[in-house]
């Protein structure tokens, strides 16, 4: 920390910087009152700091921030943070597999004990959320993420894009908002299927919950895959328009018969499916090959003949979103997106064969 701190009668002018440990830099510039009830006006920097969960997600935020109110019960944080890229991950198991331990009654309990349980949280204090702690901090943050957040695991590649904002209190943080899905599939057993549906928000406890739907149609009936719930522990669904059994959905999408109908080895790539859908598969071989190579998304398709296609995208800026496609027949082709507003956006193509196009779309959600 390297701080000037100017002390007057009235209060204190300050001028701070801090590096914090995950990467990034805090400043913070303004007066705090030396007399109850110590009035505070200060201006918060907030660059390139980045945030993570080890099991869980990364992201990393800019922005301006503002600490103002009293100090002695009526402060608010206030201001604008834009997250750069962002990864989520669904975990290949969950976070835990064990459930909560029950209540415990300690009788007698050693000093040491009760040093440790208050270390790991564990001990009740008997008052509201935030008690000993001082003062819950009032909120009122703006959290921009137009694009870049990816939400990767349990064959699922998912772009989203949006803004939320935090309010309540820091004893009490109310999410408000949503971000939605921008492109993104799900991968089962060899089968991509495209993502219709997506949307991504906050709860209380600040854990990403998810609602991300893919759909096919298949002999007149449409089948959905539906991954919803908390980040780390999300559930998965197979339904169908006309309603179906679960187990006779899953059939049909894998194999296009009913699962009584499946051999012993389609048996097999089945329990493998189930068991990638459930936390057990692993990141596999292409999600490796892309946080190797660094790009944002990674494709590979195969039709029924056997050809394979490959498809890259990487974003060259803030909004300029690239992708190459390479067919089985060598044959390539460059898209370009361009965001000219939020609903505003301009694609481009040209292909191997020098054929070119151009358009403006316009879109909005109601």
């Amino acid at each position: 920390i390297d701080a000037v701190v100017n002390l007057a009668d009235s209060g204190t002018e300050i001028s701070a910087t801090s590096s914090v440990a995950t990467g990034g830099q805090l400043s913070a510039q303004g007066r705090i009152g030396l007399q109850s009830p110590y009035a505070t006006d200060l201006a918060l920097e907030v660059a390139n700091v980045k945030i993570t969960d080890s099991q869980l997600f990364e992201a990393s935020t800019s922005g301006t921030l503002s600490l103002a109110g009293a100090a002695l019960g009526n402060l608010t944080l206030a201001g604008r943070l834009v997250l750069d890229e962002t990864e989520i991950v669904v975990p290949s198991t969950g976070i835990s597999g064990y459930a909560d331990i029950p209540k415990i009654v300690h009788l007698n309990e050693p000093a040491e004990v009760r040093r440790t349980r208050s270390f790991a949280g564990l001990l009740d204090s008997g008052g509201a959320a935030g008690a000993g702690g001082g003062p819950a901090v009032g909120l009122d943050v703006q959290i921009i993420a137009e694009n870049r957040i990816f939400v990767r695991g349990r064959g699922l590649d998912a772009e989203l894009g949006g803004q939320l904002r935090l309010i309540g209190t820091t004893a009490d943080i109310i999410p408000q908002g949503r971000f939605e899905l921008i492109r993104g599939r799900l991968d089962i057993l060899g089968k991509r299927l495209d993502l219709q549906e997506g949307s991504m928000h906050l709860q209380g406890n600040l854990i990403p919950t998810l609602r991300l739907v893919a759909s096919t149609t298949i002999d007149d009936a449409e089948l959905f895959v539906i991954v919803e719930g908390p980040a780390d522990m999300p559930e998965i669904s197979f339904v169908s328009e006309p309603e179906a059994p679960s187990d006779e959905v899953l059939g049909q999408l894998l194999f296009g018969r009913e699962i009584s109908t499946i051999s012993a080895f389609q048996a097999v790539q089945l329990a493998s499916a189930v068991a990638t859908l459930a936390g057990r598969g692993g990141i596999g071989i292409v999600e490796r090959l892309r946080q190797t190579t660094g790009i944002d998304d990674l494709n590979l398709t195969t039709d029924d003949e056997g050809r394979t296609s490959l498809r890259l995208g990487k974003y060259i800026s803030d909004n300029a979103y690239t992708e190459v496609e390479i067919g089985a027949d060598g044959q390539s082709q460059i898209n370009l997106n361009l965001d000219l507003t939020p609903s505003s956006k301009l694609r481009g193509q040209v292909d191997t064969d020098g054929n070119t196009g151009i358009g403006l779309f316009f879109e909005r959600d109601y």
